[in-house]
């Protein structure tokens, strides 16, 4: 986050958290982001040797290099998105397409309304998923806290909504009280409620090697939903 908009936010994080009563458990022993490639390979393939595993962490990491990150965090954030995007059971693309339409890969970006970080949660819905799914964290604005929360928000919609995948989309981007209420309507959801989903989709065949980078939309800014 930049100047005003990351104090902003951390203003925010640290109030919602002290009004809810809540507090995050520090994080446990990992490589830290100093660590040998030899550690690396060491936790995600039980030996020295590398594995399938970790050639899905290379993988992301080269496709992670937009984040500007350095090297040892690209490395953890690829680590997580792999073992996040396994016990979620989704596509670790799809994980990136979302990071794509939400923040174009920026770890700062700060939304108009407040939403924060690589999958542009607000940190109300940061904190609660973080408490919900007893998530190690000591620091709010870490990108692997964010992307970790985010895989695991997303998947509790993708069950409360039946394992719809544009229904999950639409709510993790507007809200899932409005999708359903929308969707109770007569008319049901309205069709610009829809374009989420498809830039989603477009990216993900994107980088699935299908078909060449669409453009954001116009006028599109990241972490545009209501969540």
């Amino acid at each position: 986050m930049r100047g005003s908009a990351k104090m902003l936010a951390g203003v925010a994080v640290a109030a919602w958290a002290a009004s809810a009563g809540l507090a995050l458990p520090r994080p446990a022993g990992e490589p830290s982001a100093q660590a040998p490639v030899e550690t690396w390979i060491s936790g995600a393939c039980g030996g020295a040797e590398p594995c399938e595993r970790w050639q899905g962490v290379q993988h992301l990491d080269l496709l992670l290099a937009r984040t500007e990150l350095p090297a040892g965090e690209r490395l953890r954030l690829a680590a997580t998105i792999v073992d996040e995007s396994a016990g979620a059971r989704l596509d670790p693309h799809l994980v990136l397409a979302m990071i794509e339409v939400e923040s174009g890969f920026d770890v700062e970006a700060v939304s108009h309304r407040g939403a924060m970080g690589l999958m542009q949660l607000k940190p109300s819905t940061l904190i609660q998923e973080a408490v919900r799914s007893r998530l190690l964290a000591d620091d709010l604005e870490d990108p692997v806290l964010n992307v970790r929360a985010g895989i695991r928000y997303f998947r509790r919609l993708l069950d409360d909504f039946r394992q719809d995948q544009d229904l999950a989309l639409m709510a993790y981007n507007a809200g899932p009280q409005r999708i359903s209420r929308l969707r109770r309507e007569e008319g049901g959801i309205p069709e610009h409620y829809r374009a989420y989903p498809r830039r989603v989709r477009a990216e993900l065949r994107r980088l699935r090697g299908e078909e060449p980078r669409v453009a954001m939309a116009e006028g599109a800014a990241p972490g545009a939903g209501l969540r």
